[in-house]
C-alpha cells in the first residue's frame, strides 16, 4: 500500500511539472508572423478608395468631415485628395518622400514614414517590410501574446508602454495596431472584399495619445489600373510651385 502511495505521489509531481509546458501556447517567430500577414494582402497591387475623413481637435470634438479619394500602388505609392478640390488637401507619398499641398501651397516636402500603415495592406516583400519595421524601432527579436479589443494578438516589439510595436491578429493574421514614435494606427472593421481579400473599413490615427483623424471607407476597388504620373512628386511640386509664384506676382 505504501508503494502505491509513493508511486501516486511521484506521478502527481511529474504531472505538475509537465502540465504548464503542455498548456503554454506556441508562439510563432516574428519573421513568420509578418510573412503570413503579408501573404494575406499578396493579391492587392493597387487600390482606389473613397473614404470619409474626420479631423478632430485637442478636445476630441470633430472639427471637419470631408470625402477623400485615395490611390495606392504596391509597394510604396500613395495619393489622397479631396474630391474635386485637389489643391485644398493633396498628399503624395513616393518611396520614402511625402509631399503635402494644403490650400494650394506646399506645406511639407521631405522624407517620412507617415504612410507605412497603408503599405501593410498591400502586396509586399516580407523581408523588405521587416527591414522597414526594424528601421522605425520595432524590436523584431521580441514577440508575445496579448489581448486587444477582445482578440488574441501577437505583439511584436517590446511590451513596455511607449515602445514601437505591431499587433497582428493571432487567428486571422491581420494587422490590428501599429505604433512608433508619437504615432499610433488602429485597424478595425475588417470586411471581405473578394474570396481572398479582406480590408479594414475603419482606421484611426492617434498622435501623442489623442485620436486626430479617423478614416471610414465608403467604397473600395481592388486592382484598378492607375496612371503612375499621379504619384510623380517632382512634377506635382513644380505645378504647385508655379501656381504659388503666379499668385505672388512673380510670374
Amino acid at each position: 500500500m505504501a508503494k502505491i502511495s509513493n508511486f501516486l505521489i511521484v506521478l502527481s509531481l511529474i504531472i505538475i511539472v509537465i502540465l504548464p509546458s503542455i498548456g503554454q501556447a506556441y508562439i510563432l517567430p516574428p519573421a513568420q508572423i509578418i510573412e503570413i500577414m503579408t501573404n494575406k494582402f499578396a493579391t492587392i497591387n493597387t487600390l482606389h478608395i473613397i473614404q470619409l475623413t474626420k479631423l478632430k481637435g485637442l478636445n476630441q470634438e470633430i472639427e471637419k468631415v470631408f470625402g477623400e479619394s485615395i490611390y495606392l500602388m504596391s509597394p510604396y505609392l500613395y495619393r489622397s485628395e479631396i474630391a474635386g478640390e485637389p489643391g485644398k488637401r493633396l498628399i503624395i507619398h513616393n518611396g520614402s518622400r511625402t509631399l503635402r499641398i494644403i490650400n494650394g501651397g506646399i506645406a511639407y516636402d521631405r522624407e517620412s514614414q507617415d504612410f507605412l500603415y497603408r503599405f501593410l495592406l498591400l502586396a509586399q516583400n516580407p523581408k523588405r517590410l521587416l527591414e522597414i519595421l526594424k528601421d522605425i524601432g520595432i524590436n523584431l527579436e521580441k514577440v508575445s501574446l496579448t489581448r486587444f479589443h477582445g482578440r488574441i494578438a501577437y505583439l511584436i516589439g517590446e511590451k513596455e508602454e511607449g515602445n514601437p510595436s505591431i499587433l497582428v491578429d493571432k487567428d486571422l493574421f491581420f494587422p490590428l495596431l501599429l505604433k512608433y514614435g508619437d504615432f499610433l494606427f488602429h485597424f478595425s472593421d475588417y470586411r471581405q472584399l473578394t474570396e481572398e481579400t479582406w480590408y479594414p473599413y475603419q482606421i484611426a490615427f492617434s498622435y501623442k495619445g489623442a485620436i486626430t483623424e479617423e478614416y471610414i471607407i465608403k467604397d473600395i476597388t481592388v486592382n484598378p489600373p492607375i496612371d503612375l504620373s499621379i504619384f510623380d512628386i517632382l512634377l506635382i511640386r513644380a505645378q504647385f510651385s508655379k501656381s504659388e509664384r503666379k499668385e505672388k506676382g512673380l510670374l
